[in-house]
């Protein structure tokens, strides 16, 4: 098993949540899945972590097709939040880390 972390780079506004929320708990729904998106405030793990309202997470996957679809959510998170930055980085994929803004990947 191998972990896919995820990270938003600003705070995350209340309309930002509730649309976060909604795609995570769609997501979450799926009960042929081992492992839940989280989405956690940066803060709930050191005081000092900044932007407080930043939101980050992890997911564990045992398959390819697993790890599509975390990767395809996450996406589709960061489409709903426009204005957000995303940090991906996916374990199982060599280390490789993505930043996506508007569902896609920046340089």
């Amino acid at each position: 098993m191998e972990l896919i972390h995820y990270q938003t780079l600003e705070a995350v506004c209340p309309e930002e949540l509730r649309a976060l929320r909604a795609l995570k708990e769609e997501f979450n729904a799926q009960r042929s899945f081992n492992e839940r998106i989280k989405l956690w405030r940066k803060s709930d793990i050191l005081e000092e972590m900044e932007p407080r309202d930043a939101r980050w997470g992890f997911t564990r996957v045992r398959s390819h097709e697993e790890r599509l679809r975390v990767v395809l959510t996450v996406r589709r998170m960061s489409a709903a939040t426009p204005r957000l930055t995303w940090v991906l980085y996916d374990e199982g994929d060599g280390g490789r880390e993505v930043m996506l803004k508007g569902g896609r990947p920046i340089a």
